[in-house]
This record gives structure tokens, sequence and C-alpha cells, in this order.
């Protein structure tokens, strides 16, 4: 028996005009039995970073080195990611030190930051259409994903292959038997107005039910 997606991912700006998440409980959607037929975390190893820095008196060091933990907040079928580095202004802070081990969450860049993080998608996965008002760069490192976006063209991104995700409304889907690796960068974006005044606000929509 299929099991169900539960959890739905809303973001929104908090009083502060800072970016902010939450996880609402919606009624369950039914997602294709395929894609959760085998309860496992990514088999990708955790991604690890090294970061560097310098001495008190400016010489280059590697200020630390090490694995960082995945994180899967909706649970092992669905997909999960690493925070990598996340930038709350720019020009960047080069002196600051960097929490090698800081909390994981679901990666969201600061409204004039950026994020680092990777997403892992399960096999057979689709993603809820969404959009963020965010400039994302989408890097696949391992194993291919299908780009669909609202006019209902799709293609093939394959390893190597970059997007740029400029605050569209899209769907991500594994339809291979691997799991998927890709590095995201995310750039909080300014807001979305169309040429007729409409404004594209954060949006996401729960999967559709496949027998």
């Amino acid at each position: 028996m299929p099991k169900t997606f539960k959890n739905v991912l809303r973001s929104f700006t908090d009083s502060n005009n800072k970016a902010a998440l939450e996880i609402q409980t919606q009624p369950s959607t039914t997602v294709s039995s395929k894609s959760t037929s085998a309860a496992t975390m990514s088999t990708i190893a955790p991604p690890r970073a090294v970061v560097t820095s310098h001495t008190a008196s400016g010489t280059a060091i590697i200020s630390s080195d090490s694995q960082l933990p995945l994180f899967h907040p909706f649970g092992p079928s669905a997909s999960g990611f690493t925070t990598i580095h996340t930038l709350s202004s720019l020009p960047a802070s080069l002196i600051t030190p960097i929490n090698p081990n800081a909390e994981q969450s679901i990666p969201r860049p600061p409204p004039a930051g950026l994020v680092v993080c990777t997403t892992d998608f399960p096999p057979h996965y689709v993603t809820p259409t969404h959009r963020t008002i965010t400039c994302d760069y989408m890097i696949v490192m391992k194993g291919e994903l299908v780009l669909r976006v609202d006019e209902g063209k799709e293609t093939v991104l394959k390893e190597g292959d970059i997007c740029v995700q400029r605050g569209t409304m899209h769907t991500w889907e594994n339809r291979t038997d691997e799991w998927c690796r890709c590095v995201c960068v995310m750039a909080g974006g300014e807001k979305i107005v169309m040429a007729n005044g409409k404004a594209l606000e954060q949006s996401y929509t729960a999967p559709k039910t496949k027998n």
C-alpha cells in the first residue's frame, strides 16, 4: 500500500521581512507507490565541506573539514537537503567564523543573501509544483532530473548540466532507479511583477495522485 505525503512546505515572509519557513500538515496526498516502495534515506554519501580562513596574522588555513549531515524533513522517501553555507547579505564577510555544525533546515536564502546546499531526489520521485522568490543555480552532480514548467514543456538535466531557475513555477522528477544529487546556489530575489501589474507569489501545490 502506498505511503502518503502529508507535510506541505510553505514559504512566507515574517514581520521583519526576513525569509522564514513552516511545515504545515495538510490532508494526505497519495504519491506513486513506486516512489515510496523503499523507505531508505539517500544512498549517496553525505557531502564533505572544506572551509578556509585566516589566522590573526593573515596566514591562510583550512579552518574546518567535515562531512555534513543529510536532512530529510519530509521522511526518507522524499527529497533530502544539506545546507553548506548561508550568507545574510552581499558582499560576503570573509572574516566572520563559519559554524560547520550549524543545525540543518530546509534551505532558503535571506532576502538579500544566498544559501549553498545539496538536494537529493529519490528514485521515481516527483516534487510538488512550486515557486520560491529566488534565483537558483541548480547543478546536477549525480544522476538526472526532469524539469517541467507551467507551459507543459519539460527537459532532462544530466550530470554536469545547470539550470538557472528564476522564480518560476516548476516541478522536478527523478524517473531513474538511482538517487540524484544536485548542488544549488539560491539567491534572494526581488518581487516578481508582470507587465500587467500582477505580482507572482511564492507557491506550493501538492503532488497529484498517481495510480
